[in-house]
């Protein structure tokens, strides 16, 4: 968090120096100016309180809160908070719209599939990861995967490395074995290849940018296949998780709640 007060602040905060303020007693607080789900307030209360901030928390992450409802007070010096402003103020809108939008979709999904699950992608802005992931387990979601290093997922991209079926399935059964405590996901373009690897194993068929008719064919290799989990992935956000949900997959996969627009959190200093 310091790092973030100290790529904004430098060496100075020519402002507050220059009109000789620095000194005085103040009051930050946060509010919101629509119905949110908050994420980010303890991070911004960590953030204050290593400034010398004394910090009373109105709110807690995962709240849902209505439009000018307050979130965060903190008092003490006024060059902490103005400090302390920005950043904050960026956390909390950032963090909060993606938390609100994530509840939006997977409300969304419920409607039609009560059971359906929200997963989120890491294709994401490098070193924001843990910022995001916050923000998604606020709103309801859960991640898809953090990285390479916990999960088997094989794309086209891996089988490519294969002369033919043969060989990768052999290999394909090694691996199976080698991660016996881990669920194997593949990624499939068709009906056909989802059933291909139904036949051969795998624990989950991620399904990439089908149509709905196609899921629904994929979705129905459970009645041969109980084990199977199904996803659908690609292009997915609030216009068509309903239709997406609809088909029966299990989970959704999507990157969408990443480009959520920052909610609108109004921010307050005054001298006490």
């Amino acid at each position: 968090m310091m790092d973030m007060i100290r790529e904004d602040v430098g060496l100075i905060d020519m402002t507050t120096v220059g009109l000789g303020i620095g000194s005085y007693k103040a009051k930050i607080s946060f509010s919101t100016k629509e119905p949110i789900v908050l994420c980010g307030v303890e991070f911004v209360d960590e953030m204050c309180r290593k400034l010398g901030l004394e910090t009373h928390i109105f709110k807690a992450c995962g709240d849902k809160l209505k439009a000018g409802e307050l979130i965060l007070e903190a008092y003490g010096r006024a060059d902490a908070a103005h400090k302390a402003w920005k950043v904050s103020q960026n956390i909390l809108e950032f963090l909060s719209g993606i938390a609100t939008k994530t509840h939006t979709m997977i409300t969304l999904a419920r409607t039609m599939n009560p059971k359906i699950e929200l997963l989120t992608t890491r294709k994401i802005f490098p070193r924001t990861k843990e910022l995001a992931l916050k923000a998604i387990y606020a709103g309801g979601g859960a991640h898809h995967r953090l990285g390479l290093y916990d999960s088997v997922l094989v794309f086209k991209q891996h089988r490519a490395f294969f002369e033919n079926d043969a060989a990768f399935e052999v290999q394909f059964a090694k691996m199976k074995q080698m991660y016996l405590e881990k669920k194997i996901v593949v990624e499939v373009d068709s009906f056909d290849e989802a059933r291909y690897f139904a036949r051969l194993g795998a624990d989950i068929v991620q399904c990439e940018k089908m149509s709905f008719e196609a899921l629904k064919q994929c979705v129905a290799l459970k009645n041969e296949f109980p084990y199977l989990l199904l996803s659908a992935t690609g292009g997915i956000g609030e216009h068509n998780i309903v239709d997406y949900a609809a088909t029966g997959v299990d989970f959704i996969v999507t990157s969408s709640p990443y480009h959520a627009k920052p909610s609108d959190i109004r921010v307050v200093i005054e001298r006490v």
